[in-house]
Protein backbone atom coordinates (compact mmCIF):
# COMPACT_ATOMS: atom_id res chain seq x y z
CA UNK A 1 0.00 0.00 0.00
CA UNK A 2 1.29 3.39 -1.16
CA UNK A 3 1.47 6.10 1.45
CA UNK A 4 -1.36 8.11 -0.52
CA UNK A 5 -3.22 4.75 -0.17
CA UNK A 6 -2.87 4.43 3.54
CA UNK A 7 -3.62 8.16 3.37
CA UNK A 8 -6.62 7.70 1.82
CA UNK A 9 -8.31 4.80 3.45
CA UNK A 10 -7.75 6.52 6.51
CA UNK A 11 -9.51 9.68 4.82
CA UNK A 12 -12.71 7.26 4.31
CA UNK A 13 -13.46 6.06 7.09
CA UNK A 14 -13.05 9.68 8.45
CA UNK A 15 -15.24 10.45 5.46
CA UNK A 16 -17.86 7.87 6.81
CA UNK A 17 -18.41 8.89 10.40
CA UNK A 18 -18.87 12.34 9.10
CA UNK A 19 -21.61 11.39 6.77
CA UNK A 20 -23.39 8.93 9.08
CA UNK A 21 -23.40 11.72 11.55
CA UNK A 22 -24.78 14.15 9.25
CA UNK A 23 -27.65 11.71 7.71
CA UNK A 24 -29.49 10.13 10.36
CA UNK A 25 -33.01 10.24 8.55
CA UNK A 26 -30.80 9.00 5.45
CA UNK A 27 -29.91 5.84 7.52
CA UNK A 28 -33.00 5.60 8.81
CA UNK A 29 -34.70 5.42 5.64
CA UNK A 30 -32.46 2.55 4.29
CA UNK A 31 -32.82 0.50 7.36
CA UNK A 32 -36.48 0.87 6.65
CA UNK A 33 -35.85 -0.44 2.91
CA UNK A 34 -33.92 -3.33 3.75
CA UNK A 35 -37.04 -4.78 5.22
CA UNK A 36 -38.57 -4.79 1.86
CA UNK A 37 -35.97 -4.31 -1.09
CA UNK A 38 -33.47 -6.43 -1.98
CA UNK A 39 -30.46 -4.80 -0.43
CA UNK A 40 -31.94 -1.51 0.29
CA UNK A 41 -33.02 -0.65 -3.42
CA UNK A 42 -34.82 -1.13 -6.30
CA UNK A 43 -31.90 0.22 -8.60
CA UNK A 44 -28.58 -0.79 -8.40
CA UNK A 45 -26.48 1.93 -9.94
CA UNK A 46 -27.98 4.29 -6.97
CA UNK A 47 -26.80 2.45 -3.22
CA UNK A 48 -23.11 3.00 -2.13
CA UNK A 49 -21.69 2.40 1.31
CA UNK A 50 -23.07 3.22 4.45
CA UNK A 51 -25.99 4.10 2.63
CA UNK A 52 -27.77 6.52 -0.10
CA UNK A 53 -28.85 9.95 0.66
CA UNK A 54 -32.51 9.67 0.76
CA UNK A 55 -33.98 12.16 -1.83
CA UNK A 56 -37.47 14.30 -0.56
CA UNK A 57 -37.66 16.83 -3.61
CA UNK A 58 -36.05 18.35 -6.11
CA UNK A 59 -36.75 21.73 -7.71
CA UNK A 60 -34.46 23.23 -10.86
CA UNK A 61 -30.96 22.43 -9.44
CA UNK A 62 -30.93 21.42 -6.43
CA UNK A 63 -32.15 18.55 -3.97
CA UNK A 64 -33.28 18.26 -0.75
CA UNK A 65 -32.99 15.38 1.49
CA UNK A 66 -34.81 13.80 4.67
CA UNK A 67 -32.16 15.54 7.11
CA UNK A 68 -33.22 19.43 5.52
CA UNK A 69 -30.16 19.30 3.81
CA UNK A 70 -29.74 20.80 0.06
CA UNK A 71 -26.97 19.47 -2.87
CA UNK A 72 -26.28 20.88 -6.16
CA UNK A 73 -27.70 18.21 -8.29
CA UNK A 74 -24.48 17.29 -10.80
CA UNK A 75 -26.12 13.58 -11.45
CA UNK A 76 -29.97 14.86 -12.84
CA UNK A 77 -31.16 11.01 -12.87
CA UNK A 78 -28.04 10.07 -15.01
CA UNK A 79 -28.57 12.36 -17.21
CA UNK A 80 -32.48 12.51 -18.22
CA UNK A 81 -33.19 15.49 -16.47
CA UNK A 82 -31.48 17.77 -19.20
CA UNK A 83 -33.39 21.10 -18.02
CA UNK A 84 -33.37 20.08 -14.21
CA UNK A 85 -35.78 18.98 -11.45
CA UNK A 86 -39.18 19.86 -11.65
CA UNK A 87 -39.11 22.07 -14.51
CA UNK A 88 -42.66 24.45 -14.66
CA UNK A 89 -43.35 23.52 -18.79
CA UNK A 90 -43.17 20.32 -18.50
CA UNK A 91 -44.66 19.47 -14.84
CA UNK A 92 -47.68 21.41 -16.46
CA UNK A 93 -47.73 19.16 -19.26
CA UNK A 94 -47.76 16.34 -17.14
CA UNK A 95 -50.62 18.04 -14.87
CA UNK A 96 -52.86 18.64 -18.44
CA UNK A 97 -52.26 15.06 -19.47
CA UNK A 98 -53.87 13.81 -15.80
CA UNK A 99 -57.21 15.95 -16.41
CA UNK A 100 -57.32 14.51 -20.05
CA UNK A 101 -56.73 10.94 -19.27
CA UNK A 102 -53.53 9.08 -18.81
CA UNK A 103 -53.62 6.13 -21.47
CA UNK A 104 -55.85 4.90 -24.00
CA UNK A 105 -55.95 2.02 -26.32
CA UNK A 106 -55.26 3.77 -29.15
CA UNK A 107 -52.77 6.78 -30.66
CA UNK A 108 -52.94 9.74 -29.56
CA UNK A 109 -52.10 13.55 -30.52
CA UNK A 110 -49.17 13.72 -27.77
CA UNK A 111 -47.69 10.24 -28.92
CA UNK A 112 -47.42 11.81 -32.27
CA UNK A 113 -46.43 15.13 -31.71
CA UNK A 114 -42.97 13.08 -30.22
CA UNK A 115 -42.71 11.16 -33.03
CA UNK A 116 -42.62 13.75 -35.07
CA UNK A 117 -40.36 16.12 -33.21
CA UNK A 118 -37.91 12.83 -33.29
CA UNK A 119 -38.30 12.06 -37.01
CA UNK A 120 -37.74 15.68 -37.76
CA UNK A 121 -34.58 15.74 -35.02
CA UNK A 122 -33.06 12.97 -36.31
CA UNK A 123 -32.32 12.41 -39.62
CA UNK A 124 -31.62 9.06 -39.76
CA UNK A 125 -35.02 8.33 -37.78
CA UNK A 126 -37.61 7.71 -40.53
CA UNK A 127 -39.93 5.73 -38.11
CA UNK A 128 -40.29 5.92 -34.22
CA UNK A 129 -41.99 2.85 -32.35
CA UNK A 130 -42.06 3.60 -28.21
CA UNK A 131 -41.49 1.34 -25.22
CA UNK A 132 -41.32 1.92 -21.73
CA UNK A 133 -37.61 2.49 -21.17
CA UNK A 134 -34.32 1.88 -22.98
CA UNK A 135 -33.87 -1.57 -22.33
CA UNK A 136 -37.04 -2.41 -23.99
CA UNK A 137 -35.94 -0.51 -26.88
CA UNK A 138 -32.85 -1.82 -26.85
CA UNK A 139 -34.43 -5.86 -26.56
CA UNK A 140 -36.44 -4.34 -29.69
CA UNK A 141 -33.87 -3.51 -31.75
CA UNK A 142 -32.18 -6.49 -31.08
CA UNK A 143 -35.62 -8.31 -32.42
CA UNK A 144 -35.85 -6.50 -35.70
CA UNK A 145 -32.40 -7.31 -36.28
CA UNK A 146 -32.30 -10.47 -36.01
CA UNK A 147 -35.73 -10.91 -37.79
CA UNK A 148 -34.06 -8.29 -40.68
CA UNK A 149 -30.88 -10.35 -40.88
CA UNK A 150 -31.99 -13.98 -40.45
CA UNK A 151 -28.98 -14.10 -38.23
CA UNK A 152 -29.20 -14.55 -34.02
CA UNK A 153 -25.28 -12.76 -32.61
CA UNK A 154 -24.95 -9.29 -31.50
CA UNK A 155 -21.74 -7.16 -31.56
CA UNK A 156 -21.37 -5.19 -28.38
CA UNK A 157 -18.31 -3.33 -26.71
CA UNK A 158 -17.07 -4.06 -23.41
CA UNK A 159 -18.47 -1.53 -20.79
CA UNK A 160 -20.87 -0.34 -23.26
CA UNK A 161 -24.94 -0.93 -21.13
CA UNK A 162 -27.86 -1.07 -23.38
CA UNK A 163 -29.66 -2.38 -20.60
CA UNK A 164 -30.31 -4.89 -18.23
CA UNK A 165 -32.29 -7.95 -19.75
CA UNK A 166 -31.35 -10.36 -21.95
CA UNK A 167 -30.15 -10.42 -24.70
CA UNK A 168 -28.05 -7.36 -23.82
CA UNK A 169 -25.40 -8.73 -21.48
CA UNK A 170 -22.02 -9.52 -22.29
CA UNK A 171 -22.62 -13.36 -20.71
CA UNK A 172 -25.87 -14.23 -23.01
CA UNK A 173 -24.80 -16.52 -25.51
CA UNK A 174 -25.80 -14.66 -28.07
CA UNK A 175 -23.54 -11.23 -27.28
CA UNK A 176 -19.75 -10.85 -28.60
CA UNK A 177 -18.40 -8.04 -26.85
CA UNK A 178 -15.23 -6.55 -28.03
CA UNK A 179 -13.06 -4.11 -26.56
CA UNK A 180 -14.44 -0.21 -27.21
CA UNK A 181 -11.96 2.31 -29.66
CA UNK A 182 -10.27 -1.27 -30.97
CA UNK A 183 -11.10 -1.81 -34.95
CA UNK A 184 -9.53 -4.39 -35.02
CA UNK A 185 -11.06 -6.57 -32.66
CA UNK A 186 -13.78 -5.97 -34.44
CA UNK A 187 -12.95 -7.12 -37.37
CA UNK A 188 -12.20 -10.72 -35.85
CA UNK A 189 -15.45 -10.80 -34.38
CA UNK A 190 -17.99 -9.65 -36.90
CA UNK A 191 -18.79 -12.88 -38.03
CA UNK A 192 -21.83 -13.82 -40.86
CA UNK A 193 -23.38 -14.87 -37.60
CA UNK A 194 -23.92 -11.12 -35.93
CA UNK A 195 -26.98 -9.60 -36.91
CA UNK A 196 -26.05 -6.21 -35.49
CA UNK A 197 -23.16 -4.07 -33.83
CA UNK A 198 -24.45 -2.04 -30.83
CA UNK A 199 -22.47 1.00 -30.47
CA UNK A 200 -22.57 4.22 -28.12
CA UNK A 201 -21.17 7.46 -29.27
CA UNK A 202 -19.18 7.39 -25.71
CA UNK A 203 -19.19 4.49 -23.01
CA UNK A 204 -21.76 6.36 -21.20
CA UNK A 205 -22.25 3.69 -18.45
CA UNK A 206 -18.54 2.55 -18.79
CA UNK A 207 -16.84 6.13 -18.25
CA UNK A 208 -17.85 8.47 -20.58
CA UNK A 209 -15.49 7.24 -22.88
CA UNK A 210 -15.24 9.25 -26.39
CA UNK A 211 -15.18 7.13 -29.37
CA UNK A 212 -11.50 7.81 -31.31
CA UNK A 213 -11.41 9.49 -34.02
CA UNK A 214 -13.03 7.64 -37.33
CA UNK A 215 -13.65 5.06 -35.21
CA UNK A 216 -17.40 4.39 -35.53
CA UNK A 217 -17.10 5.81 -39.17
CA UNK A 218 -15.06 2.38 -39.74
CA UNK A 219 -17.69 -0.05 -37.76
CA UNK A 220 -20.46 1.05 -39.19
CA UNK A 221 -19.00 0.88 -42.73
CA UNK A 222 -17.54 -2.74 -41.54
CA UNK A 223 -21.08 -3.61 -40.20
CA UNK A 224 -22.45 -2.70 -43.51
CA UNK A 225 -19.93 -4.48 -45.38
CA UNK A 226 -20.31 -7.57 -43.52
CA UNK A 227 -24.40 -7.96 -43.77
CA UNK A 228 -25.10 -6.85 -40.13
CA UNK A 229 -26.98 -3.72 -38.92
CA UNK A 230 -25.46 -1.04 -37.04
CA UNK A 231 -27.26 -0.04 -33.96
CA UNK A 232 -26.36 3.31 -32.59
CA UNK A 233 -27.62 4.25 -28.84
CA UNK A 234 -28.28 7.59 -28.19
CA UNK A 235 -30.32 6.98 -24.76
CA UNK A 236 -28.06 9.44 -22.82
CA UNK A 237 -26.47 11.26 -26.07
CA UNK A 238 -28.91 12.53 -27.71
CA UNK A 239 -28.98 15.58 -25.46
CA UNK A 240 -25.21 16.71 -26.75
CA UNK A 241 -27.02 17.72 -30.22
CA UNK A 242 -30.46 18.70 -31.95
CA UNK A 243 -29.62 15.39 -33.83
CA UNK A 244 -27.61 13.56 -31.13
CA UNK A 245 -24.26 12.30 -30.91
CA UNK A 246 -24.36 11.04 -34.60
CA UNK A 247 -25.28 14.30 -36.32
CA UNK A 248 -22.26 15.69 -34.75
CA UNK A 249 -20.56 12.42 -36.19
CA UNK A 250 -22.03 12.25 -39.68
CA UNK A 251 -23.28 8.97 -38.85
CA UNK A 252 -25.99 7.19 -40.34
CA UNK A 253 -27.37 4.07 -38.43
CA UNK A 254 -29.66 2.03 -39.43
CA UNK A 255 -31.52 1.64 -36.16
CA UNK A 256 -31.39 4.33 -33.01
CA UNK A 257 -32.11 3.39 -29.29
CA UNK A 258 -33.65 6.69 -27.55
CA UNK A 259 -34.86 7.02 -23.60
CA UNK A 260 -33.69 9.16 -20.61
CA UNK A 261 -34.81 13.11 -22.24
CA UNK A 262 -36.99 12.07 -24.77
CA UNK A 263 -39.05 11.28 -21.47
CA UNK A 264 -38.66 14.85 -19.64
CA UNK A 265 -37.88 12.79 -16.44
CA UNK A 266 -40.86 9.87 -17.06
CA UNK A 267 -40.25 6.44 -18.23
CA UNK A 268 -39.99 5.56 -21.73
CA UNK A 269 -37.89 4.65 -24.60
CA UNK A 270 -37.99 4.20 -28.37
CA UNK A 271 -36.43 3.01 -31.66
CA UNK A 272 -36.18 5.12 -34.58
CA UNK A 273 -34.40 4.23 -37.89
CA UNK A 274 -35.14 3.17 -41.62
CA UNK A 275 -38.64 2.77 -42.23
CA UNK A 276 -38.08 -0.89 -43.83
CA UNK A 277 -36.68 -2.55 -40.64
CA UNK A 278 -39.80 -0.49 -38.33
CA UNK A 279 -42.15 -1.61 -40.47
CA UNK A 280 -41.06 -4.83 -39.77
CA UNK A 281 -42.91 -4.29 -36.66
CA UNK A 282 -46.29 -2.63 -38.37
CA UNK A 283 -49.39 -5.07 -37.93
CA UNK A 284 -50.19 -4.16 -41.31
CA UNK A 285 -47.35 -5.90 -42.25
CA UNK A 286 -47.28 -9.73 -43.74
CA UNK A 287 -46.12 -12.11 -40.51
CA UNK A 288 -44.71 -8.92 -38.82
CA UNK A 289 -42.89 -9.04 -36.03
CA UNK A 290 -44.91 -8.42 -32.90
CA UNK A 291 -44.45 -5.90 -30.70
CA UNK A 292 -46.57 -4.10 -27.99
CA UNK A 293 -47.15 -3.35 -24.54
CA UNK A 294 -49.78 -1.67 -21.99
CA UNK A 295 -47.77 1.56 -21.56
CA UNK A 296 -46.08 2.46 -25.13
CA UNK A 297 -46.07 5.81 -25.62
CA UNK A 298 -47.57 6.62 -22.46
CA UNK A 299 -49.35 10.26 -22.63
CA UNK A 300 -47.81 11.67 -19.63
CA UNK A 301 -43.86 10.83 -20.68
CA UNK A 302 -44.84 11.62 -24.71
CA UNK A 303 -46.05 14.97 -23.55
CA UNK A 304 -43.26 15.53 -21.23
CA UNK A 305 -40.61 14.31 -23.54
CA UNK A 306 -42.14 16.83 -26.61
CA UNK A 307 -41.77 19.80 -23.93
CA UNK A 308 -38.44 19.11 -22.51
CA UNK A 309 -37.20 18.57 -26.36
CA UNK A 310 -39.26 21.91 -27.48
CA UNK A 311 -37.35 23.48 -25.20
CA UNK A 312 -33.89 22.02 -25.65
CA UNK A 313 -32.09 24.26 -28.36
CA UNK A 314 -28.81 24.60 -30.33
CA UNK A 315 -27.85 27.65 -27.79
CA UNK A 316 -29.01 25.31 -24.58
CA UNK A 317 -26.61 22.65 -25.94
CA UNK A 318 -23.73 24.78 -27.20
CA UNK A 319 -23.53 26.36 -23.67
CA UNK A 320 -23.90 22.97 -21.98
CA UNK A 321 -21.21 21.88 -23.89
CA UNK A 322 -18.93 25.04 -22.93
CA UNK A 323 -20.27 24.71 -18.72
CA UNK A 324 -18.82 20.24 -19.28
CA UNK A 325 -15.21 21.77 -20.80
CA UNK A 326 -14.96 24.44 -18.15
CA UNK A 327 -15.48 21.83 -14.85
CA UNK A 328 -13.25 19.51 -16.83
CA UNK A 329 -10.76 21.76 -16.94
CA UNK A 330 -11.30 23.51 -13.19
CA UNK A 331 -10.94 20.26 -11.89
CA UNK A 332 -7.95 18.36 -13.63
CA UNK A 333 -6.27 22.01 -12.45
CA UNK A 334 -7.93 21.40 -8.76
CA UNK A 335 -6.29 17.71 -8.86
CA UNK A 336 -2.96 18.23 -10.21
CA UNK A 337 -2.25 21.29 -7.59
CA UNK A 338 -3.62 18.62 -4.84
CA UNK A 339 -0.60 16.07 -6.21
CA UNK A 340 -3.53 13.64 -7.28
CA UNK A 341 -3.50 11.94 -10.76
CA UNK A 342 -6.60 12.75 -12.64
CA UNK A 343 -8.09 12.96 -16.47
CA UNK A 344 -11.53 13.58 -16.96
CA UNK A 345 -13.24 12.51 -20.23
CA UNK A 346 -16.36 14.17 -21.57
CA UNK A 347 -19.10 14.01 -23.85
CA UNK A 348 -20.61 17.49 -24.06
CA UNK A 349 -22.35 18.16 -21.05
CA UNK A 350 -21.77 14.47 -19.55
CA UNK A 351 -18.07 13.71 -17.32
CA UNK A 352 -16.39 10.97 -16.03
CA UNK A 353 -13.54 11.58 -13.97
CA UNK A 354 -10.98 9.02 -13.34
CA UNK A 355 -7.98 8.60 -10.48
CA UNK A 356 -5.55 8.35 -13.65
CA UNK A 357 -3.06 10.58 -15.31
CA UNK A 358 -3.68 8.96 -18.73
CA UNK A 359 -7.81 9.42 -20.38
CA UNK A 360 -9.09 5.50 -20.57
CA UNK A 361 -9.77 4.86 -23.86
CA UNK A 362 -11.77 1.72 -23.33
CA UNK A 363 -13.10 -0.02 -20.26
CA UNK A 364 -10.55 -2.14 -19.31
CA UNK A 365 -8.72 1.46 -18.88
CA UNK A 366 -11.71 3.13 -16.70
CA UNK A 367 -11.64 -0.63 -14.40
CA UNK A 368 -7.94 0.09 -14.01
CA UNK A 369 -8.24 3.42 -12.80
CA UNK A 370 -11.02 2.44 -10.37
CA UNK A 371 -10.41 2.60 -6.32
CA UNK A 372 -10.94 3.68 -3.00
CA UNK A 373 -10.40 7.35 -4.01
CA UNK A 374 -13.85 7.69 -6.01
CA UNK A 375 -15.68 6.40 -3.12
CA UNK A 376 -13.98 9.12 -0.74
CA UNK A 377 -14.12 11.63 -3.49
CA UNK A 378 -18.22 11.13 -3.23
CA UNK A 379 -18.88 11.06 0.10
CA UNK A 380 -16.81 14.32 0.33
CA UNK A 381 -18.28 16.06 -2.37
CA UNK A 382 -21.86 15.06 -0.38
CA UNK A 383 -20.76 16.54 2.86
CA UNK A 384 -20.21 19.80 0.82
CA UNK A 385 -23.57 19.98 -0.89
CA UNK A 386 -22.58 18.21 -4.14
CA UNK A 387 -24.69 15.67 -5.53
CA UNK A 388 -23.03 13.39 -7.88
CA UNK A 389 -22.84 9.68 -9.05
CA UNK A 390 -20.16 7.19 -6.85
CA UNK A 391 -18.85 6.37 -10.43
CA UNK A 392 -17.70 9.61 -10.74
CA UNK A 393 -20.08 10.68 -13.59
CA UNK A 394 -21.24 14.35 -13.65
CA UNK A 395 -24.11 15.22 -15.88
CA UNK A 396 -25.02 19.09 -16.36
CA UNK A 397 -28.57 20.75 -16.81
CA UNK A 398 -29.61 23.82 -18.32
CA UNK A 399 -30.84 25.05 -15.34
CA UNK A 400 -27.39 24.96 -13.84
CA UNK A 401 -25.82 28.53 -13.61
CA UNK A 402 -22.34 29.35 -14.28
CA UNK A 403 -21.96 30.12 -10.62
CA UNK A 404 -22.90 27.33 -9.58
CA UNK A 405 -20.65 25.02 -12.08
CA UNK A 406 -17.92 27.53 -10.33
CA UNK A 407 -19.57 26.33 -6.90
CA UNK A 408 -18.64 22.75 -8.18
CA UNK A 409 -15.26 23.05 -9.34
CA UNK A 410 -14.41 24.99 -6.05
CA UNK A 411 -15.94 21.81 -4.38
CA UNK A 412 -13.83 19.13 -6.33
CA UNK A 413 -10.49 21.50 -5.23
CA UNK A 414 -11.96 21.28 -1.59
CA UNK A 415 -12.75 17.36 -1.87
CA UNK A 416 -9.14 16.52 -3.54
CA UNK A 417 -7.11 18.58 -0.62
CA UNK A 418 -9.22 16.51 2.00
CA UNK A 419 -8.32 13.51 0.06
CA UNK A 420 -4.64 14.35 0.09
CA UNK A 421 -4.42 15.85 3.74
CA UNK A 422 -1.23 14.83 5.12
Amino acid sequence: MTSLDATNAGQLQHLLREYRERTPGSETAFRRALRVLPGGETRAVTTYPPYPVAIARGRGSRLIDVDGHEYLDLVNNYTSLIHGNAYPPVSAAVTAVLEDGLVFPSPHDRQLELAELLVGRVPSVERVRFTNSGTEASVLAARIAQRATGRSQLLMFDGGYHGSAPPLLAKDPAVIAVPYNDIDAVQVALTGEVAAVFAEPFLGAGGVVPAAPGFLHEVQELARSRGALFVLDEVQALRNGIGGEQGRLSLTPDLTILGKIIGGGLPIGAVGGRADLLLLTASTTRGHLMHSGTFNGHLAAAAAGAVTLHHLDATDIERLDRAGGFLAERIIQAATRAGLPMSVTRAGSILNVHFTSSAPTNAADVRAAAGPLLPALHLALLLQGVYTTPRGMISLSTVTSDEEVEAAAVAYENAFNRLNAR
